[in-house]
């Protein structure tokens, strides 16, 4: 994927940069689709952290919910944009 730069919102890479954390979760999200469990065991962090990251992720069109009409066991991937962060981080 080419990234152009001139349409990359870099407020919003450098508040997912600043938090090395929220940079794992999108990184891992950009590798293949997960659950928050997933997530939470294979980064070492809380599931309830992760949760929020996600969300917070989700509010920046970041990542996408793909089982929307679940509410427990939901799977998560990045979105284009998403991807794009991840490659200019």
């Amino acid at each position: 994927m080419s990234v152009d730069f001139e349409q990359i919102d870099w407020t919003v890479v450098s508040d997912v940069k600043a938090s090395e954390r929220r940079t794992q979760v999108l990184r891992a999200l950009c590798q293949k689709p997960r659950m928050n469990g997933e997530l939470a065991d294979e980064l070492d962090l809380s599931t309830k952290w992760v949760r929020r990251q996600i969300k917070w992720l989700q509010k920046r069109d970041l990542v996408e919910d793909l089982t929307e009409s679940k509410y427990n066991y939901k799977l998560y991937r990045a979105t284009e944009d998403g991807e794009q962060v991840v490659e200019v981080l």
